[in-house]
């Protein structure tokens, strides 16, 4: 048999060799440090967001939905997949086989839902600056979070939970091969659409900022030739840009994890190098902190004063 890829017919009689090699003791020291940083960062970034007061309160509920979605792919998705690296098979049983399945589909669907939500929000606080408070309060804000979580959930639970379940072989949980184009067919195109959607709104909101900064720049020229120390602002687009950069982030770990998806519809092959391209998926749920804290001075700001607190009450 291939070494480096599995026929999904003889995967339910392929036995794994008992000793780790170099290559998969490599995944799972690098899966666990993943597995570290996400169940680390994630929960550091919910406390900063929780104090920072610089942060519109709508935009922290979709900055929430992020990170906890992030949280919860570390802890349903990846933490039990580590589990399988290190005794070489599953050994969590059918029920956490089906757990796990659903899990990367609702939590990993949620993490771009959370963009689109953020980019949506960015949209109307640039476009509709003066409509924003109205347009987008925290209790509407906390309710679309509630539904989109809601309907998630239930619907990942329902389709890939109880129509569409992960099996188990002797040795791996695994998505049945019936249904796997069914599987691909959906997650891809929901991200698609997804990336799609986020790519546009950014478009416009650059374009109207644009429009706005041309105006604004003619309205300076008018004050300072009458001496009006007033004048207008320029419109910001930093935290639009960064959620733009957060889903092209998300864009490039999931690349590989897509196209294996793909071509796994297409020809039933088990390829051993779907350990690194699941691992740079999860790498994406601790990397999204990172990028707010460079992007965001508040965050970092209340960071330090978080982590300046602690050291002194430690001593």
């Amino acid at each position: 048999m291939n070494p480096d890829s599995v026929n999904f017919t003889e995967l339910l009689y392929w036995e794994p060799n008992p000793q780790l090699d170099a290559y998969e003791i490599s995944v799972c020291v690098l899966s666990a440090l993943t597995v570290v940083l996400i169940l680390t960062l994630n929960p550091i970034c919910l406390v900063v967001l929780h104090r920072a007061s610089g942060i519109q309160e709508t935009t922290k509920v979709f900055m929430a939905s992020l990170t906890v979605s992030d949280i919860c792919i570390g802890l349903f998705w990846v933490l039990p997949e580590l589990t399988q690296h290190f005794n070489r098979k599953w050994v969590l049983g059918s029920f956490l086989c089906t757990v796990w399945g659903v899990s990367l589909l609702s939590f990993g669907g949620l993490s771009v839902f959370s963009l689109v939500l953020l980019t949506v929000d960015r949209f109307f606080a640039i476009v509709y600056s003066l409509r924003y408070p109205t347009l987008m309060t925290l209790k509407k804000a906390k309710i679309i979070v509630a539904i989109t979580w809601s309907m998630t959930l239930t619907f990942n639970i329902i389709v890939f939970g109880i129509f569409l379940p992960n099996a188990i072989s002797p040795f791996k949980c695994y998505v049945m091969w019936s249904n796997f184009k069914i599987f691909a067919t959906i997650v891809v195109s929901v991200i698609a659409i997804s990336l799609v959607t986020i790519f546009i709104l950014y478009m416009y909101i650059l374009n109207v900022a644009r429009q706005q900064a041309r105006r604004i720049a003619a309205q300076n020229q008018i004050s300072v030739e009458l001496g009006d120390q007033n004048a207008p602002q320029r419109v910001s687009t930093k935290s639009a840009t960064t959620v733009f950069i957060i889903t092209m982030t998300v864009f490039i770990c999931w690349i590989p994890s897509i196209i294996y998806t793909v071509n796994f519809s297409i020809s039933a092959t088990y390829p051993t190098s779907s350990y690194i391209t699941n691992l740079i998926f999860a790498t994406n749920s601790w990397l999204n902190v990172v990028i707010y804290y460079l992007r965001n001075r508040e965050l970092r700001q209340t960071l330090h004063e978080l982590i300046a607190s602690c050291f002194h009450r430690g001593f």
